[in-house]
């Protein structure tokens, strides 16, 4: 900085040259004055290069998320057409190719959703909700997985008519995340779905006896395709977009999403919605 506002000041015209000061990328641009000196404009491009670093970030996420399905179903693809493969050997190759071609879907598909929360093209049109039905729904998709993992499922909503002012689309999504998040990261236990009123709105939290998550952690969980076990999580289905399809979802309510967890002994996931009533309409 100081060689080029020295050369600026010795006559020098300078455009957009990148500069760091304090953690700050300036771009300077100068031009000297013929009664001697030099003005000088800086431009300050953090916000700017740090939006491409999450670009390049989302892109190579991206990138990679869809690539490790792809591999499998062109290697699987390709073996099939050798004709002298067994039929059981067909039907486990036919079943590995059905699904990561699902797992690519559910990509896309959480990709699309998140892309069309973020850019405003959706709003939410909240309604009173009964949460005890919206709770034993999502528990009841999670249940087969659940099952065989020895997991048991369980709703803790009081007062049991309460509802939730929100989107019955939005809520299902949810808590339908959630669910499928504790279930996937609990390999015994329970997964418990508990709704209180709370200040002025309804907090709905989904507790996990899972393996927890270390603070360094847990303040990330919410970004996009954030895994603090990468490998387990792809193994188990997970898109890591999930939690935060859930955080744009309840901040689109005014609402709020955290998480609190020890190590060893599980992580629960609160969700609060202003609002909030006795009697549901959904």
């Amino acid at each position: 900085l100081r060689q080029a506002i020295a050369a600026a000041v010795a006559g020098e015209a300078i455009d957009g040259l990148e500069v760091t000061v304090n953690d700050r990328v300036l771009a300077l641009t100068a031009r000297p004055l013929a009664s001697g000196g030099a003005v000088l404009a800086f431009f300050d491009l953090t916000p700017v290069r740090k939006l491409e670093t999450v670009r390049s970030d989302f892109v190579a996420n991206v990138s990679h998320e869809l690539k490790t399905p792809l591999t499998v179903v062109g290697g699987f693809a390709e073996t099939l057409a050798d004709e002298a493969l067994d039929p059981e050997t067909r039907r486990q190759f036919a079943s590995a190719i059905l699904a990561n071609t699902r797992r690519m879907q559910r990509i896309v598909d959480d990709l699309l959703d998140l892309s069309r929360i973020e850019s405003g093209g959706w709003t939410p049109n909240p309604v009173a909700v009964h949460l005890q039905g919206v709770a034993e729904e999502a528990l009841g998709s999670a249940r087969p997985r659940a099952e065989t993992k020895g997991i048991s499922l369980r709703v803790d909503v009081e007062p049991p008519g309460l509802a939730v002012h929100a989107d019955p689309t939005a809520l299902r999504q949810v808590l339908a995340n959630l669910v499928d998040n504790a279930v996937r990261h609990t390999s015994s236990g329970e997964v418990v779905v508990q709704g209180r009123p709370e200040r002025g709105g309804v907090s709905v939290t989904v507790r996990d006896t899972g393996a927890g998550i270390r603070p360094e952690h847990l303040e990330r969980i919410f970004e996009r395709f954030y895994r603090v076990d990468t490998a387990r999580s792809r193994e188990e289905g997970g898109t890591g977009l999930g939690l935060a399809i859930v955080k744009h979802l309840v901040e689109a309510h005014g609402g709020r999403a955290r998480a609190s967890s020890e190590v060893d002994q599980g992580t629960a996931i609160e969700v609060w919605f202003p609002g909030g009533a006795q009697h549901a309409e959904h």
